[in-house]
C-alpha cells in the first residue's frame, strides 16, 4: 500500500516538473517579444521564481508558483491572439491572392458570346481555360516565361484577336506553323489532304442571338462530323455545304477567276472589320505566303478542287469556328500569332441561354 502511495506520488511530481518547464519556455518566448511593463515585468518575475524552484529540486515551491506563472501565460496568450475579425479578413485575403495567382498562370473562366463556335461552344456556355499549358506568361503582357508546349491541330482556344488584341475570341486551331490551308465548297485541306467529314443525319437547329433582337432559332444549316488532329468534333455549315457547291463567301483563299490556268487572287484577301491594333510588322509577319495548289499552266479539276493555298506563317496558327457559315475567323482576319494566345479550353462550369434558362444538361462537358 505504502509502495503504491509512493509510486503515485513521484508521478504527480513528474508531471508538475513537466507541466513547470513548458510554460516556462512558452515565457521566455513571449518575453522575447519584448513585453511592455507591467505584464512583461510580471511574467518576468514568475518566471525567474519557477526556475529557481526547479533548480533547487524545491517541488512544493514549484506547485506553488506554477498557477501564478499558468495565469500570466494564458493573459498574454489571450491578449496576443488574433481578434475573429482579423482572422476572417486574413483568410479572405489569402483566398484572394491564391485566386488572382491562378487566374493569372493557371486557369481563367470565359464566357461565350457568340454562335461561331456551335454545335461545341453555345451561347451563354462559361468555360475555364487552362492557361499554364502553352506556356506561363506575366499577368497582362505578352512575354512568356516559359513554353510547355505549342498548339496542336483540333484544339480549341481562347485568345486575343489580332486586329482588336482587347477582345478575347474563342476558335479551333485547324493548321499551325508551316501548314497549308485551303477551303473549296466547305471542305478544309490541310497540306493538301482533305479533313475527313461525314454528314450526320437528323435536324439542324441551334438558339442564335443578336444584340436589338434578342433569341432566334436559325435552321439554315447542315451538321457534320470533323476528324483533325487526333480530335473528333461536329460542324455546322450552309446549306449549299450539303450539295458540294463553292460558297464565295466563307471559301478560302478567296479567288477571282482563272484565266487558261492562271489563277489570281482577289485583292485584300485579309482584313480587320472592327479597326486594326496590329503594328505594321505584325501585319507583315500575318501575310505570310499564298502558293498554287496545281501546277502552273494547269487549271483546277473542277470548281470544288484545291486551286491556291495559304502556308502559314513562323509563330502562328490557322482558327476556324466550327459554325463554319457563320464565323468571323482566320479566313477573313488571318492567322493568330502564338503569344496571342491565352490558353486551351477545358470544359464548362455553367451554361445558361436558350431554350432553358440553365442548361444542367451541359454543365460539367470537356471541349472536344
Amino acid at each position: 500500500m505504502v509502495s503504491s502511495s509512493v509510486s503515485a506520488a513521484g508521478r504527480l511530481d513528474r508531471r508538475v516538473t513537466k507541466e513547470a518547464r513548458t510554460l516556462v519556455r512558452e515565457a521566455h518566448l513571449a518575453l522575447a517579444r519584448k513585453l511592455p511593463d507591467p505584464d512583461g515585468r510580471v511574467l518576468r518575475e514568475r518566471t525567474e521564481r519557477v526556475e529557481a524552484a526547479l533548480r533547487a529540486g524545491d517541488l512544493a515551491a514549484v506547485r506553488r508558483e506554477l498557477p501564478g506563472l499558468d495565469a500570466a501565460v494564458d493573459k498574454l496568450a489571450v491578449a496576443g491572439r488574433k481578434s475573429s475579425w482579423r482572422e476572417y479578413v486574413e483568410s479572405i485575403g489569402v483566398a484572394i491572392l491564391i485566386a488572382l495567382l491562378l487566374r493569372a498562370f493557371v486557369v481563367e473562366a470565359f464566357k461565350i458570346p457568340s454562335a461561331s463556335m456551335i454545335p461545341t461552344m453555345q451561347i451563354g456556355d462559361f468555360i475555364f481555360v487552362n492557361k499554364f499549358l502553352y506556356g506561363v506568361r506575366v499577368p497582362y503582357t505578352r512575354t512568356k516565361l516559359f513554353e510547355v508546349r505549342k498548339p496542336h491541330r483540333g484544339e480549341v482556344i481562347v485568345f486575343m484577336n489580332p486586329c482588336t488584341p482587347e477582345r478575347d475570341f474563342i476558335k479551333r486551331i485547324v493548321a499551325t506553323e508551316g501548314d497549308t490551308v485551303e477551303v473549296r465548297c466547305h471542305v478544309v485541306y490541310v497540306n493538301g489532304v482533305p479533313t475527313p467529314t461525314e454528314p450526320v443525319p437528323g435536324r439542324c437547329e441551334y438558339w442564335d442571338y443578336a444584340e436589338g433582337a434578342g433569341w432566334s432559332l436559325e435552321r439554315n444549316c447542315v451538321h457534320y462530323k470533323e476528324h483533325l488532329g487526333g480530335h473528333t468534333y461536329d460542324t455546322y455549315h450552309r446549306p449549299d455545304r450539303a450539295g458540294n457547291r463553292p460558297d464565295d463567301q466563307y471559301d478560302f483563299p478567296v479567288i477571282d477567276d482563272s484565266d487558261l490556268g492562271e489563277l489570281r487572287l482577289r485583292d485584300g484577301t485579309f482584313y480587320c472589320k472592327d479597326g486594326d491594333r496590329r503594328t505594321p510588322e505584325e501585319r507583315a509577319r500575318s501575310k505570310g505566303q499564298f502558293a498554287r495548289s496545281v501546277p502552273r499552266g494547269q487549271a483546277p479539276a473542277d470548281e470544288c478542287a484545291p486551286s491556291v493555298h495559304y502556308v502559314v506563317p513562323p509563330g502562328h496558327v490557322f482558327v476556324m469556328g466550327d459554325n463554319r457559315g457563320n464565323s468571323a475567323d482566320s479566313r477573313f482576319w488571318g492567322p493568330v500569332p502564338v503569344d496571342h494566345i491565352k490558353g486551351k479550353a477545358m470544359f464548362i462550369w455553367f451554361s445558361h441561354g436558350q431554350p432553358v434558362f440553365v442548361r444542367w444538361d451541359r454543365i460539367g462537358d470537356f471541349v472536344h
